[in-house]
């Protein structure tokens, strides 16, 4: 254990680390639970282990102490190898550089957001916001570039709806262009290239097959 000036210097470290200054002299149960996560993480650190294992650390937290909780592990990982279970997949996003996803005990991916993303049908698609032209002929038109597998209407609010244009297999590059070209002469509010989904991802690949059948 830690004992004299080590531990001093110690609590002092894991205090500045986790930003409990302000509540210092404060009793635990007079804590938000966003200081009573900060309190945790600097318990787990005081001696300054290199690794860190954390059990869904946002769980129960508004979006304000979510945020701060995430900000503390982004500045921890800077020097520790930190692994924590979630089921919230936009933490995976935030605070992640690989994720494993474990579906009845077995590891089933194993990867970095972006190539776990890289595995959803959305990735590559390209999505636009279109106004004064009708969606039947926008879809129509971009369903048939050849780089295209289908083209949906996503949502739709007077004369201005979002579409987007979902590529074949390797076509992710050719596709946007070929959209592009296609716009031209439409009044297009916004275009751009989706990266993927990791809920999509996770769907696909944990749901039973039975479940997968039941959902198409």
């Amino acid at each position: 254990g830690l004992r004299g000036d080590a531990k001093k210097k110690a609590v002092n470290r894991a205090v500045e680390m986790c930003f409990l200054e302000a509540v210092l002299h404060q009793s635990v149960e007079t804590l938000s639970k966003g200081y009573r996560h900060r309190t945790s993480f600097a318990q787990s650190i005081i001696h300054d282990p290199d690794v860190l294992v954390l059990d869904e650390p946002t769980d129960g937290l508004d979006p304000n102490q979510k945020h701060e909780v995430r900000q503390l592990i982004r500045r921890m990982g800077e020097k520790k190898a930190i692994i924590f279970s979630t089921h919230i997949l936009e933490e995976v996003d935030a605070v992640c550089s690989r994720a494993i996803i474990i579906d009845r005990g077995r590891i089933v991916a194993n990867g970095t957001p972006l190539e776990l993303r890289r595995k959803s049908e959305w990735a590559g698609a390209v999505t636009l916001v279109v106004r004064g032209v009708s969606s039947a002929t926008v879809t129509q038109k971009l369903s048939q570039l050849s780089a295209a597998k289908r083209a949906t209407v996503t949502s739709e609010a007077g004369a201005k709806f979002t579409v987007t244009v979902f590529p074949k297999p390797n076509q992710d590059g050719e596709l946007t262009r070929a959209v592009m070209d296609a716009s031209q002469g439409w009044q297009v509010e916004e275009l751009h290239t989706e990266e993927g989904r990791l809920d999509e991802v996770f769907r696909n690949i944990t749901m039973s097959d039975t479940a997968k059948e039941v959902a198409k």
